[in-house]
This record gives C-alpha cells, structure tokens and sequence, in this order.
C-alpha cells in the first residue's frame, strides 16, 4: 500500500497559522472576560476563530489518499472514499485536487495532493498520484477484473 498526504511544508503552514488562530481566540476569550461591554461579540469573535483554526488542523492532519492492490482510499477531511480499481477510468489533476472519474460517470476529488503550482512549484504530487492510480487501473482492467 502507498499513501500520500499534503505536503510537508503545507502541513506545517497550516499548522502555524492554526496555532495563531488558538491563540489569538484564547487571548479574546480573556479580552472578553474582563470586557465590561461587548464582551458577547468577543466571544462570538473568539469562537469564529477557534472553529477557522480547527479547520486549518484538519486540512493539515486529516487528509490523504492511499492505492492498494485492488483500490484506492480517499480521506477529504471526515470521510473515506473506497473505491475499487476496476472501478477507475481515469485519474488526473484537476485543479487544486486530482480528479478521480469512475466508470459509472461519478467523480471524486483527491484533496489530499492538490495542485499548488502557483505557490510553490515542485511542492504537487498530483501528477505521480494520478499516473500511479491510472496504471494500477488499467493493470487491474488488463487482468479482467469484473467491475462492480
């Protein structure tokens, strides 16, 4: 099995800017304990950053894709996508995200390498993954796999 994640240097960004996040929430949630008015927009401030930098800690951590000997395992965030490689037509990079087309037409999108070639060339895996998951398809459609 192989799995690819963000890149390292992605990872780390989102990282840094999440922890600023917790703590300039933390530091409004203690503005607004001593506030004598406003404290409620405070609090509604404090909260809205906190969630934006949980976010940031879930983009960082909690996505990837991993290709087996008989599928590929998609994690955007929350959820994994088991998707079987009889079942690939083709997989390319889209943009910000490879794009997985399965043979019943339905699409999905592979977060995990997304495309940041207007950041930082060279930091995109998008093309390794999408080659990697269109030849252990077509291995699998060459061996006569029934397709589900």
């Amino acid at each position: 099995m192989r799995t690819w994640r963000p890149h390292r240097l992605v990872r780390w960004f989102h990282t840094a800017l999440a922890v600023c996040g917790l703590v300039a929430g933390a530091a409004l949630v203690a503005l607004a304990a001593t506030a004598d008015e406003g404290a409620g927009q405070l609090y509604g401030m404090a909260g809205v950053v906190i969630v934006c930098s949980a976010y940031l800690l879930l983009l960082a951590f909690n996505r990837r894709v991993s290709l087996t000997d008989s599928e590929v395992v998609v994690r955007n965030l929350a959820t994994d996508r088991h998707i079987p490689l009889a079942e690939v037509a083709s997989a390319a990079p889209g943009h910000g995200a490879v794009e997985i087309r399965r043979t019943d037409g339905s699409r999905t999108r592979v977060m995990a390498v997304g495309t940041y070639h207007w950041l930082a060339p060279g930091l995109s895996r998008a093309d390794e993954v999408s080659t990697a998951v269109s030849t252990a398809a077509g291995q699998m459609r060459e061996r006569g796999a029934p397709a589900r």
